[in-house]
């Protein structure tokens, strides 16, 4: 129960500005694509960018609250980079 509270914490932080930015780079590129397709493919991106800025440059003495969590550096990426294709290919889907 704590590793799952711990990746809602870590997903917080995540989540709103990369669909954001998600959103924004679909609506400039819609004559092009589908705004789905735009935020499918934007959000597989900008997810690891955003994880990247946030808790490399910006935070990077975060890691070890989420590795008293049990939850280790490279274990986040992984799950980072997962959910961000398992979200993008259901925007894709739409």
């Amino acid at each position: 129960m704590r590793m799952i509270k711990g990746l809602w914490i870590f997903y917080k932080k995540l989540i709103i500005p990369s669909l954001a930015l998600s959103i924004l780079l679909a609506l400039f590129g819609a004559s092009i694509v589908r705004i789905s397709i735009g935020i499918g493919i934007s959000y597989i991106i900008f997810t690891p960018v955003v994880h990247y800025f946030t808790y490399e440059v910006n935070n990077i003495n975060e890691y070890y609250f989420y590795h008293n969590l049990g939850l280790s550096k490279l274990f986040l990426w992984v799950n980072t980079v997962i959910t961000s294709l398992i979200i993008g290919v259901a925007f894709l889907c739409l």
